[in-house]
């Protein structure tokens, strides 16, 4: 059962409980969200969709209980959709509110002759009301062009002179082309968030690729930069998805791509020099004196060989997880797999796992049955 056999390694390493620890503190915000502005929602919109928003949160502490990050941020990224629509909602529906609010009182008020300089007054800071509310002026200020709101503006100054008929008229002219350029905003609003919705799986890829690295390989120093690069991106990703700025969030899913493709070789490299090392006292520690030699192509090939004619030869390449192994050369004896598990069990202890892909032209079953007892993971005891 001698000669060539071919397996994987890879470092024992689990970047879930890291990314649940992200989701966690970024679903803390979604409490303060929620806290901040669901009374907003709920008088607005109803207990319905206060429920609903709720419920949304609910579901990313869920997965977040569950221990599965990729659900729970694809839900975090739901939720964040699903709040900002309902604030939204809840602005159209409290500027629906005063507009017929306005409209009666205006009603009211033209009626009676003897207060119509009044009305013509109340109207006119109705009009300045809406201008000037926060909600507006927020959806205004990022989805309406500057000179359309120089327009209005302008328009505004000038709707409190003249008579009273004139100044309800000039109202009106301005409440339509006001209500029209928050209509315009609010689509504006709604394909803008069609798009950042559209970007989550893409963010969550790229947090993937990025939480899958084992920088713990890397010297300290190199290791901090890139975990302070990590989590900088990680907070601005969240900043993004919170505020829905869609450029925002495609330049930090690009420089999440930048940075895996700065440190992935880094870390492969440093992997290959730890992976070098824990063969090397593995082998060690099994009784098999050590030589290294670097091929040309990169890769690490350790020479161990024992007395009185044992030996292994390994082959650890830089470019993948496939390690090669020649136990006891051409001809050597029946006990390869029991050498061969014995330094698996060495590896397990030193953090690397070694599964046999093809043991060559042996059949380890039965030894492996013997020796299973004698394995548990992360080695043996």
């Amino acid at each position: 059962m001698s000669g060539p056999k071919r397996g994987t390694w890879r470092f024992v390493y689990d970047p879930t409980p890291t990314r649940l620890a992200d989701l966690a503190q970024f679903a803390a915000r979604q409490d303060v969200w929620l806290e901040q502005h669901g009374s907003f929602v709920g008088r607005y919109l109803g207990n319905e969709a206060l429920a609903r928003a709720r419920a949304a949160r609910d579901l990313v502490h869920h997965y977040i209980t569950l221990g599965d990050p990729d659900a729970g941020f694809d839900a975090y990224g739901q939720a964040w959709a699903l709040f900002n629509q309902l604030y939204r909602d809840a602005a159209e529906a409290q500027r629906r509110r005063r507009i017929e609010e306005q409209a009666r009182v205006q009603q009211r008020r033209l009626e009676d002759h003897a207060k119509a300089q009044r009305a013509a007054e109340a109207v006119a800071g109705q009009c300045r009301d809406a201008w000037e509310s926060t909600e507006n002026q927020a959806l205004l200020q990022r989805w309406v062009d500057a000179p359309e709101r120089q327009g209005l503006a302008a328009a505004l100054t000038s709707i409190g002179m003249g008579l009273p008929r004139e100044v309800q008229e000039k109202a009106r002219v301005w409440q339509g082309r006001f209500a029209q350029a928050l209509r315009q905003a609010g689509l504006r609003a709604e394909e803008n968030a069609r798009a950042v919705k559209a970007c989550v799986p893409r963010l969550r890829v790229a947090t993937r690729a990025l939480d899958g690295l084992n920088a713990g390989v890397l010297p300290p120093e190199d290791r901090k930069r890139f975990d302070d690069l990590k989590d900088a991106l990680r907070q601005t990703a969240e900043s993004a998805l919170a505020r829905e700025d869609l450029p925002a969030l495609r330049k930090v899913i690009r420089f999440m791509k930048d940075l895996h493709a700065e440190y992935e070789p880094r870390i492969k490299a440093a992997q290959l020099e730890k992976a070098t090392e824990v063969w090397r006292a593995a082998l060690v520690t099994c009784g098999y004196a050590v030589k290294l030699r670097t091929d040309r192509d990169g890769a690490v090939v350790l020479e161990a060989s024992s007395f009185p004619m044992r030996s292994v030869n390994v082959r650890v390449r830089p470019d993948s997880e496939e390690v090669n192994l020649e136990v006891n050369g051409a001809k050597g004896h029946a006990g390869c797999v029991r050498d061969v598990q014995s330094l698996q069990a060495e590896l397990a202890r030193q953090g690397v796992e070694l599964k046999m892909t093809d043991w060559g032209s042996g059949n380890p079953g039965g030894v492996m049955q013997q020796q299973a007892a004698r394995i548990a993971v992360g080695g043996a005891r």
